[in-house]
């Protein structure tokens, strides 16, 4: 699954992490490097599933931040950065996801608060790990707060190669679709540079311009143009939600849902508040905020008074976040799509495996997203 708790936990650099035709990396062990020490195969979550003293089942909020602009600006309720700015006006440190030069995902590890809006909002992509495990562990034995964030099977790797339980230390994982191949995210990326005549400046999963549920892509180009393409339009999104095409092999059965968790916090968009309680949904973002542990309570109690939040004890508060406990299905568009990524370009694979919404269709999304618009300009 790309942890990189093997990676991080060798003592001989024996392993490497090599990238595979549908860009995925995988580790790979140097023979002449090994001493057989067995940690790889011992730290490692899909053989070792570790158990932890988090709660059976967590305490549910429904929650966004009071900050309008960090709330517009994140992928639901923005209560990740009110997370991160606890630990950061506590001396720590904040590990998170961001994008390199190259439009590829990696993790950071900083107390640097302005690069808290480069970790902010969901990338949709699996992201490298490198060593960030070990300095990680190096902060932590300097008695330094951290608060990383990733991946179920990503904090699972990182406890499991931790190996024991650090007061300093909190984790945040997210209610997991399932992670995306880079390769196939940079072939959409040059796709778009091609049509647009420029590099990419910036780019935004989750924008709100048309809503918190008719989410939008929007990337900026160094041209100065704007490409915006909501969820039912944009083909990285359709091919990833309608089609589930993009997707690592293992996560199509992931062993990380379901309860308990293994984050202190875990971090989702609360789909289907409205049907629990229509005050808390104004189309700008609600999180649904699991608590797994009185650490992670502890912490999530320090942001009240940065929060409009409400707890929430209806039965009913999974039935429209299946990814809590489902995984996608493996799709024969998936098949299509890796089974010719090296012979067909982005615009072909979408063209021959995708069907683009008909003209009723798009009219309805577009009648939607306008009015949604105007709602939030009010």
């Amino acid at each position: 699954m790309g942890c990189h708790a093997c990676y991080n936990v060798c003592p001989k650099n024996a392993i490497e992490m090599y990238e595979d035709e549908e860009g995925f990396k995988y580790p790979k062990v140097n023979s002449e490097k090994c001493i057989n020490c067995g940690l790889c195969e011992k730290i490692c979550p899909m053989i070792n599933v570790t158990k932890n003293n988090n709660f059976e089942r967590p305490k549910v909020y429904a929650a966004w931040s009071q900050n309008q602009e960090v709330r517009l600006d994140s992928t639901s309720g923005g209560i990740f950065s009110e997370l991160a700015n606890i630990i950061f006006d506590e001396g720590g440190y904040i590990c998170g996801a961001i994008y390199n030069k190259e439009w590829k995902v990696e993790h950071i590890l900083t107390n640097d608060r302005t690069e808290l809006e480069d970790i902010r909002s969901s990338k949709y992509l699996q992201s490298n790990i490198n060593n960030i495990y070990r300095q990680i562990k190096e902060k932590l034995n300097e008695n330094k707060k951290v608060l990383f964030c990733g991946s179920p099977c990503q904090v699972s790797g990182l406890s499991n190669y931790l190996n024991k339980d650090y007061e300093n230390l909190y984790t945040c994982d997210f209610i997991c679709r399932g992670m995306n191949s880079p390769k196939i995210f940079k072939m959409y990326i040059n796709n778009l540079e091609e049509k647009y005549k420029a590099g990419v400046k910036k780019v935004k999963f989750k924008n709100k311009i048309h809503g918190w549920h008719n989410f939008s892509t929007r990337i900026e180009f160094e041209n100065g143009k704007v490409y915006i393409g909501n969820r039912y339009i944009d083909s990285f999104m359709v091919g990833y939600l309608k089609y589930t095409a993009f997707m690592r092999p293992a996560c199509y059965e992931c062993r990380f849902k379901g309860f308990p968790r293994k984050g202190d916090i875990t971090l989702a968009d609360f789909w289907g508040i409205e049907k629990i309680n229509k005050q808390l949904d104004n189309d700008m973002g609600t999180s649904m905020v699991l608590v797994n542990s009185h650490k992670g309570q502890e912490l999530f109690d320090k942001t009240r008074n940065k929060i409009k939040f409400q707890e929430i004890n209806s039965q009913d508060v999974f039935n429209d976040n299946v990814c809590t406990y489902k995984s996608p299905d493996r799709t024969e568009a998936r098949e299509k799509v890796f089974e010719n990524i090296d012979q067909m370009n982005y615009k072909e694979l979408c063209r021959n495996f995708f069907r683009k919404p008909g003209i009723k269709e798009r009219i309805k999304i577009y009648i939607r997203a306008s009015k949604i618009y105007r709602k939030i300009k009010e």
